[in-house]
């Protein structure tokens, strides 16, 4: 169980996270609808995360390309209050997030090892969709649920390793500067 998902770069951080069990696997349309509909997702997430990267404006069109960004970046938090509106306030809790699989601390109402589920989780309140994909239970390691992911596609799972790995350098590049030593999240490889 531990070998699994500890042998891939992992992210943590309080996402909000729901599971619904899954009565039989999915059939091959279905999965294929949440791979398209994940890589959009990555896609945009992607996007949002490379946006706050941005430096200083150099001249006067750097400058007015900034004001623009400015703008855009207004409509895009309407836009994801808008989102997180229509699908309601979810409970966050502790998520490590990695290319196999994901894990959360136990509660008294943990799924049993064995179990399939369909996990959805928000990566980013600006995101049109949170990212949903059968899980399979693994069991409990150190006080947490451990998930693999099921049937995940190369592409798919390259996607989710190109996240882990951009918040891993924003969370190493926010430790180092002076006052980041109190981010939420983290990466680790555990």
């Amino acid at each position: 169980m531990e070998g699994l998902l500890d042998q891939w770069l992992g992210y943590r951080d309080c996402l909000p996270l729901t599971l619904e069990p899954l009565v039989e696997p999915p059939g091959t349309a279905q999965l294929a609808h949440w791979h398209e509909q994940n890589l959009r997702t990555l896609h945009v997430i992607a996007i949002l995360d490379e946006r706050h990267q941005r430096g200083e404006p150099g001249g006067a069109i750097e400058s007015e390309i900034e004001r623009l960004h400015q703008k855009l970046d207004v409509v895009l938090e309407l836009l994801g209050a808008v989102v997180r509106a229509r699908r309601g306030d979810l409970p966050t809790r502790p998520v490590r997030l990695s290319r196999e699989g994901l894990s959360w601390p136990v509660a008294p109402d943990s799924p049993a090892p064995g179990t399939q589920w369909l996990a959805s989780l928000d990566l980013h309140g600006s995101a049109p969709a949170p990212l949903c994909w059968p899980v399979q239970i693994l069991g409990v390691h150190e006080g947490e649920v451990c998930a693999r992911f099921v049937a995940m596609t190369d592409a798919l799972g390259a996607a989710i390793e190109r996240l882990v790995f951009t918040r891993h350098r924003r969370s190493v590049a926010g430790a180092r500067s002076p006052g980041g030593g109190g981010a939420v999240s983290g990466v680790s490889r555990q």
